[in-house]
């Protein structure tokens, strides 16, 4: 494990005695659950995931609509068919995800090495040469788990929400800051991220959520106005930062691979909507390439210029 980043503003946990308690006993069993499937053949645990999909799907009425009614929205084009069948597909993938998050937080370097591949790491290294600080643009799909494991490649630091189960939290940041990567609590603010990048490390961002019209704009997302915030092109001003899009697609066979793209250029555009158009249009070719990874289960669109939310 490489040594973990000390960063003022760092999410800790911490392990207690509480924790073993009857009360997280079944949190302790899914933990234990998904370890174990580390030791399972690629095969059986797509099979599983395919059964913990299906009922993902049926058990989860609110969510399925909600991602019906983006589907939807993205692609009019589409025959019904087609969306239902990307809703189906969405509900396998983000089920397939959690046996490769295992993987991703207690996998050996084998298994990682095996299952995990990232292409474009030039685009980094070159813009740190070139003297520049860097934001790592992500957006939420079902493998983003794995944006952390680029703290294997160089200094790295993220957001996250802290669980409300102190279980699940204490063992997920142990998992994503394995290999000396940090997360920042995002009730603490941008300032530790500011620092962060300022220090020359690498910064992950990951806007692509509906946050209310106080702060946002509306710029299209698959051609509907989507409230988004228009922070990143602030942020890369204020650090002298490159902002390096990256992505996360589980493969069809296993394993999972991330791809970093050129920075952005140009970047900020100099107007709050040209900066949150250009980053939608970028996710927006991100999900193209893989819609059904895409976390269609979110209310992107709920904050809509008439007032009328479509999941009303």
């Amino acid at each position: 494990m490489t040594a973990v980043l000390e960063l003022p503003g760092a999410h800790r946990v911490r392990f207690q005695w509480r924790f073993l308690t009857p009360r997280y006993w079944p949190s302790w069993a899914a933990i234990g659950f998904l370890r174990a499937s580390l030791f399972l053949p690629v095969r059986v645990r797509a099979g599983i995931g395919g059964v913990l999909g299906r009922l993902y799907y049926y058990g989860n009425k609110k969510r399925r609509r909600i991602a019906a009614v983006n589907v939807a929205l993205c692609f009019p084009d589409w025959s019904a068919e087609r969306q239902a069948a990307l809703v189906r597909a969405h509900f396998r993938a983000a089920a397939l995800a959690l046996f490769h998050m295992a993987v991703l937080w207690w996998g050996n370097e084998r298994s990682l090495n095996r299952c995990l591949s990232v292409l474009g790491l030039e685009h980094y290294r070159q813009a740190r040469a070139a003297g520049h600080n860097v934001i790592v643009l992500h957006c939420h799909a079902v493998g983003l788990e794995a944006s952390l494991m680029l703290s294997r490649y160089f200094p790295y630091v993220g957001f996250m929400k802290a669980l409300k189960n102190p279980v699940l939290d204490f063992v997920m940041t142990r998992g994503r800051e394995r290999f000396g990567g940090r997360v920042f609590e995002r009730a603490g603010g941008l300032r530790p991220l500011l620092r962060a990048v300022r220090a020359g490390v690498g910064a992950s961002y990951v806007p692509d959520e509906d946050l209310g019209a106080k702060e946002s704009v509306y710029a299209p997302f698959f051609g509907v106005p989507a409230a988004t915030l228009p922070t990143l092109g602030r942020l890369a001003a204020l650090t002298d930062a490159v902002v390096i899009p990256c992505f996360t697609r589980l493969l069809p066979r296993g394993g999972c691979e991330l791809w970093l793209e050129p920075p952005l250029a140009p970047f900020p555009t100099g107007s709050a909507i040209g900066d949150a158009t250009a980053m939608n249009a970028v996710i927006e070719r991100a999900v193209l390439q893989m819609p059904e990874q895409y976390l269609w289960t979110m209310k992107r669109f709920k904050t809509s210029p008439n007032g009328v939310s479509p999941y009303d």
